[in-house]
């Protein structure tokens, strides 16, 4: 399984907000887990680096990814967000630009998405999630619906 982490998931890593994660973030690396960080999630986190200590933050993102791959977007990844969209706007259950090209992405290539963002990840079928504030293992359909029903 490879593990796509999402910008939510990197920013609770930068700030040790949640233990768990860090924990989850720090097994995976001990057991050699394949993790990869999209090209445009790195974009979202760069966008956000705009807190009082941007250096200190691009050193601590540059420590998180040295532990994973670099995926740059490509045509097939393209292919799979527009079927996405698509997709997503036919059923009424559209989810942000960025969080539809990262969720095409990662059905493409077979990833699994580490993310705290259930609410919009959650919307798009067959795409296996993880919270590692939950667990380690990949969310059932029924925690996901659970979830998607208590944002409401």
């Amino acid at each position: 399984m490879t593990l796509s982490l999402d910008a939510s998931v990197l920013i609770d890593l930068l700030r040790r907000r949640d233990a768990e994660s860090v924990q989850r973030f720090s097994d995976a690396v001990l057991a050699s887990i394949e993790m990869v960080v999209s090209a445009l999630v790195l974009h979202e986190i760069h966008t956000g680096l705009t807190d009082r200590a941007p250096d200190r933050r691009l050193l601590q993102l540059e420590i998180l990814l040295a532990q994973c791959m670099l995926a740059d977007f490509t045509a097939v990844d393209s292919k799979a967000s527009g079927r996405l969209r698509a997709h997503l706007w036919e059923r009424g259950t559209p989810i942000g630009e960025l969080d539809t090209l990262i969720a095409g992405q990662a059905l493409a290539r077979g990833w699994t998405v580490v993310t705290r963002n259930v609410r919009h990840f959650g919307r798009v079928e067959g795409l296996r999630l993880i919270d590692w504030a939950e667990g380690s293992e990949p969310l059932t359909a029924d925690r996901i619906a659970q979830r998607l029903a208590e944002k409401s």
